[in-house]
This record gives structure tokens, C-alpha cells and sequence, in this order.
């Protein structure tokens, strides 16, 4: 995107006019008894990069995502592209806190599993997921009972932490989306936002999302090394969390790594704290990467409608 706020006249070679710029006339006399002032807005160039430091980062978010914001092309107002900007981050700021909401559902989920097991040990090991649902958990699970099944949902809901933290997950996503819609000039309507609402409760199954996460974290490296919790646990983030037992074990390790605890051992000596980062964070796979890009479609030039 180019912007040209002023369609400034080159004043190079007439240093010192300030707001005018003297034009030779027609004849091309040079008299300046034949000149014509002609008024030009000067070119606030301390603005001009300050937007551009701005927008460049932005630019390149939305580039490597394949997102196209309607709104900003050609623009020819500084002003009017900055305030059409803040409105596409204030959509990217939104989609970007499903990470910190995705963070807040696993950490509610340990308590639950931890009950689940001490409850049903039968059911420890089974593997399950669960979505948003209109404000409620709904699980879903290809090898629980029906009354199984619905005796897991019933622990989850019971959890009043846990069903908030997705409906904060659902919110941030919706929020996004259609804050996207409102800077492309095209606000939603009550409808379409039920529908998009709607959409959004079947969008991302949480242990599926988590898994993803842990598998892109890439630790272990089976070709760097070993890496264990302070208490000798080993740490796996690639592992699967679909059960009680499964997500314990994954959060374990995302504990440590995130407190910087472990200790990874090597053929030259056992290194402490070698890794620290947060599983949960957006960027963790590519600092350019929106991992739930749910946005109006044709905002992108990509398929973002993805199911996690």
C-alpha cells in the first residue's frame, strides 16, 4: 500500500518556500514578475514515518497471513489511514488474545482432570475433546459412552472457571472477526453475528489446539536433546493431551518450560533453564503466524476457516 497524503509539488530545488511554491508562468519567463505562487501543504515527514514504522509491522502480519484490508487501499489521507489502521489492529489485537484465552482454558482444565481422575479412574485414559457451545462446554469423543460421555460434560460445566475462560475464547475470536468486518466499511448485523457466533462455537476443539501448540514447540528435538523437568520428569510437548492422564502430562511440561525448570542433558554436560517460552503464545511457530485466522472471508486470499 502506498500512501500520499499531500500530492506535494517536488520542492528540491527551491529550498526555503515553505508553504508555497513558486511556479514559472506558461511563457516560461523566468520574471518573477510573472510567477504565480501556488499554496502546497508541506510534507510532514516526521508523521509520514512515524505511520510508516507503524504500518510496516502491521503490513507484514497481514502479509504473511494472506490478509487483504479493503479499507486501506489507496488511501490518500494520513489521517484517515491511521484511524482505518487502528481499526484493523484493534481486529488482529482481539484474534491475538485467544492465546492468553487458550492458556487460561487449559490451566481451569487441570483441576477437572485431576477430579475426573480421582472420580473415574475408568476413565482416565479415554480420550476426548470439547468446543464452545452457546455458552456451555459440549465434548465430544469417538469412543465414550453416550453416559459417559455426558457425565464429562457435566464435570466440565460444573467448572465455572473453565467455562468461562472459553467463552472468553469464543469472544475474542467473534470479537475479531468482526471488528475486521467493521473496518472494511461492512459492520455485521444482529443475524450475522448470531451466525458468526454460531460459527465460532464449532471452530476449534480445545485438546485438539492444544496439541498442535505442543507439537509446535518442536521439544524434544530427537536430534538435539534431552530435556527433563527438576524432578526427573521427562519433558514432551508433542505428546498427545487427550485424556486426563495425557493433559497432566502435557501440562507438567508446560509448566517447566515456562518457568524456564529443566535441564536438558547432552553429550557435554547437562545445561539448566535451555528452554523457556510460553506453549500458549501465538507467535511460538513463526513470529508472523495468526494460529486461528478467523476473519470475513474475503479478507483473505487463504482458506481461514479452519477447525483446530
Amino acid at each position: 500500500m502506498t500512501i500520499n497524503p499531500t500530492s506535494v509539488t517536488a520542492l528540491a530545488d527551491r529550498p526555503g518556500l515553505g508553504s508555497a511554491a513558486l511556479a514559472s508562468s506558461a511563457s516560461g519567463a523566468a520574471d518573477s514578475s510573472s510567477a504565480t505562487l501556488i499554496a502546497v501543504t508541506p510534507v510532514d515527514t516526521t508523521a509520514n514515518q512515524a505511520f510508516m514504522n507503524k504500518w510496516s509491522g502491521v503490513e507484514a502480519l497481514m502479509a504473511a497471513n494472506g490478509l487483504e484490508p479493503a479499507a486501506l487501499q489507496n488511501q490518500t489521507s494520513l489521517s484517515a489511514a491511521a484511524a482505518t489502521l487502528a481499526k484493523y489492529q484493534q481486529a488482529l489485537d482481539s484474534n491475538a488474545r485467544t492465546g492468553l484465552d487458550a492458556q487460561a482454558v487449559a490451566t481451569a482444565l487441570v483441576s477437572s482432570m485431576q477430579q475426573l481422575i480421582l472420580q473415574r479412574p475408568d476413565l482416565a485414559n479415554a480420550q476426548f475433546d470439547f468446543q464452545s457451545d452457546n455458552g456451555t462446554i459440549k465434548v465430544t469423543s469417538g469412543s465414550l459412552s453416550d453416559s459417559d460421555r455426558a457425565w464429562l460434560q457435566n464435570l466440565l460445566n460444573s467448572n465455572g472457571s473453565l467455562v468461562q475462560a472459553v467463552q472468553s475464547f469464543h469472544n475474542d475470536l467473534v470479537g475479531g472477526y468482526s471488528a475486521w468486518a467493521n473496518a472494511d466499511g461492512n459492520p455485521l448485523s444482529k443475524a450475522q453475528s448470531d451466525a458468526i457466533s454460531k460459527q465460532a462455537d464449532g471452530l476449534v476443539s480445545f485438546m485438539s489446539l492444544f496439541r498442535q501448540m505442543g507439537a509446535s514447540s518442536k521439544v524434544p528435538n530427537a536430534d538435539d536433546k534431552d530435556i527433563y523437568a527438576l524432578n526427573g520428569a521427562k519433558i514432551d510437548l508433542t505428546q498427545d493431551p487427550g485424556s486426563a492422564v495425557g493433559f497432566l502430562s502435557f501440562m507438567q511440561s508446560a509448566q517447566a518450560v515456562a518457568n524456564g525448570a529443566d535441564v536438558a542433558k547432552t553429550p557435554v554436560g547437562d545445561f539448566y533453564g535451555a528452554e523457556k517460552f510460553n506453549i500458549f503464545e501465538q507467535s511460538l511457530s513463526s513470529p508472523w503466524t495468526i494460529r486461528i485466522p478467523f476473519f470475513p472471508s474475503d479478507a483473505t486470499s487463504l482458506c481461514v476457516h479452519q477447525t483446530a
